[in-house]
């Protein structure tokens, strides 16, 4: 994959690239090690889309998990919970927690393909959490850029959607820097992803054998 634009909120791209070139770096190669392809894994039930072979948010979060973790962003969950990975976490007890996808060095990361609210979420209350908490002092961002939304499934937010809260809202002193990356498809992974659709739609069998699609039972999606 391949980052389509950037928003940098309060200084974040700078403050990123000065203070953090090092887990900026990270951060960069995990999207363009991911291949999107492997990610066409689930089968949409959705009128709208329905008999289409839709990219998974939940795959594409595993896979940049999966190398981000080498760097110690994460770490690999050992309670037998269905995810693959443990976050970072702070418990205030009686159940009550805030996580995030993960930290590094002062840096925390969100890996955001859920609903519109979920961003601003991110970006505007738990960052300055886990910030007042002296977990981190910037955050990045990663969303997805509008043209991959319509090959996801319905209630997916993008890139574009979010500029809005940051053209309106404006900056707050209690804000910190963050550096937002919309993320896309490489026009390799274009060609490769639309071949494998029109075949799922004109010969599932044979798309089967490339295709490894699972099923999705869905959760409610909601801060963490």
């Amino acid at each position: 994959m391949k980052i389509i634009n950037t928003y940098s909120f309060k200084g974040g791209e700078n403050f990123l690239k000065t203070k953090h070139p090092k887990e900026f770096r990270e951060i960069q190669y995990a999207i363009k090690t991911l291949d999107a392809t492997l990610c066409l894994t689930k089968e949409s039930k959705e009128k709208t889309k329905k008999g289409h072979v839709l990219f998974s948010p939940v795959d594409m979060n595993d896979y940049l998990k999966t190398v981000l973790h080498k760097k110690g962003w994460t770490e690999k969950a050992k309670d037998g919970r269905k995810r693959k990975f443990a976050e970072p976490r702070h418990a205030f007890g009686k159940g009550r927690f805030r996580e995030m996808d993960g930290i590094r060095n002062k840096v925390g990361l969100e890996i955001q393909f859920g609903k519109y609210a979920f961003m601003g979420y991110d970006i505007f209350s738990k960052m300055i959490i886990f910030k007042n908490l002296k977990y981190i002092e910037c955050g990045v961002e990663i969303v997805s850029s509008s043209e991959l939304v319509k090959q996801m499934s319905t209630g997916v937010s993008s890139f574009e959607q979010l500029l809005v809260d940051f053209e309106h809202r404006g900056e707050s002193n209690i804000d910190i820097p963050v550096f937002i990356l919309s993320i896309g498809l490489t026009n390799e992974e274009k060609t490769k992803s639309q071949t494998l659709r029109e075949l799922f739609e004109t010969n599932r069998v044979e798309a089967l054998t490339k295709l490894k699609l699972r099923k999705y039972n869905g959760s409610k999606p909601g801060p963490k």
